[in-house]
């Protein structure tokens, strides 16, 4: 780690959560969701939030709780039993379909085939009680606490503290009498080194991608992508597989055309489950509105100025509409569907994630579109914490 990273760490070392909650323009209240909500009514909250995941209570009304020692004529609490996270939804799908006796998992199945498939097991799905597939993809913190745990204790401790294989992406502050109050997310404090970072004489920003430590022979290895053409369940499923919360979604030729993530689920209602038997990329035109052109007939420079998607401009591969090093022009309400590109050789932007609303940046190859690794916030705290970004197994992102 060299003196400019030094730094940065001890930016984030003497900065304390509780500052960093005050620089946020607005505080993100806490919404729960109930033990006995269904998956299909929690999804379709999360997407009317535009969230990924949310506490789960049992509500005080079914349990009576009461703190010892406390007046009983005091409102009982809600229990705290876990998170519904996007990733929850997609280990439900993937179980209720794999538990189907004519599914073979080393055997490949046509459209049709899922389609009947996930029709036969939706209502399952969509009606299994959020109490029964509640994961954990979060951190408690003490709201007092916050005053005296530094940023770089809540990205280490908080975010990190779980190992290679538990990488959380928020954590919650929770009141003396058991109340959850606020959230830090993970993209909380990357805006909050957007701001402070960029002011350093050596920040991230001076730095390529390259020089990060992306692209290099073991991460390119680790790096997962799908065919357009390939089912979108089996896409979900190589997403639990290689645990990973996105996947870029590839072309016959090997060039990135859009990608795919759990956060995708939130878009199907209850009656329309069964289209994640569609392949990929058909699935993806249908999430965003657009249609998807790959199979039509036409010269390559047509299909590549369309990013191989049809009536819907905002969808095209966002590397042709914006230059990286233009990104602080750009703000959140630009409503930019497609996948965002860069290359090796450019240099890393805090706005990708904080201005454009990115959770996932794909790197490409400098000719030709091919994606080779992907930037996600984890990897740009890892950055900003050690100095460059670890290589070894996919976070669970």
């Amino acid at each position: 780690m060299n003196l400019s990273d030094n730094a940065r760490v001890l930016l984030m070392k003497t900065t304390k959560v509780s500052e960093l909650e005050r620089e946020r323009t607005a505080r993100r209240k806490v919404l729960t969701l109930e033990h006995n909500d269904t998956l299909g009514s929690a999804l379709e909250t999360l997407k009317k939030h535009n969230i990924l995941s949310a506490p789960v209570v049992i509500t005080a009304d079914a349990l009576d709780t009461h703190l010892p020692d406390v007046d009983t004529n005091d409102a009982p609490l809600d229990t705290l039993v876990g998170f519904f996270d996007v990733r929850d939804a997609v280990a439900a799908l993937m179980g209720a379909v794999s538990s189907s006796p004519e599914v073979d998992e080393n055997h490949e199945h046509s459209m049709l085939f899922w389609m009947r498939a996930i029709e036969r097991v939706e209502k399952e799905i969509v009606d299994t009680p959020l109490i029964k597939i509640v994961g954990y993809d979060s951190e408690l913190m003490y709201t007092p606490n916050a005053s005296a745990t530094s940023v770089y204790d809540l990205i280490v401790q908080g975010f990190f503290g779980g190992g290679e294989r538990s990488i959380v992406h928020r954590v919650v502050l929770f009141e003396a009498n058991g109340s959850l109050s606020r959230m830090v997310s993970q993209t909380d404090v990357v805006e909050w080194l957007a701001v402070h970072d960029c002011k350093l004489p050596h920040s991230l920003e001076t730095r390529t991608i390259r020089e990060l430590g992306f692209g290099s022979d073991r991460r390119r290895a680790d790096f997962v992508q799908v065919d357009a053409r390939a089912p979108t369940i089996e896409c979900f499923r190589t997403l639990s597989k290689c645990n990973v919360s996105g996947a870029a979604v590839v072309d016959g030729n090997g060039r990135v055309i859009g990608d795919i993530t759990s956060a995708d689920l939130r878009s199907l209602t209850r009656e329309h489950f069964s289209v994640v038997g569609l392949p990929v990329a058909e699935f993806i035109a249908l999430m965003h509105g657009t249609s998807y052109a790959g199979y039509a007939v036409g010269d390559e420079t047509r299909k590549f100025k369309s990013a191989f998607f049809e009536k819907s401009r905002s969808f095209k591969r966002e590397r042709l509409a914006i230059d990286p090093r233009r990104a602080h022009e750009l703000g959140k309400d630009d409503d930019r569907a497609g996948v965002f590109t860069v290359t090796l050789d450019d240099e890393f932007r805090y706005d990708w994630f904080s201005k454009l609303n990115k959770q996932r940046v794909y790197v490409v190859e400098e000719t030709g579109e091919i994606p080779i690794d992907v930037i996600t916030l984890t990897d740009v705290l890892e950055c900003a914490t050690f100095g460059r970004v670890k290589v070894g197994e996919h976070r669970h992102r």
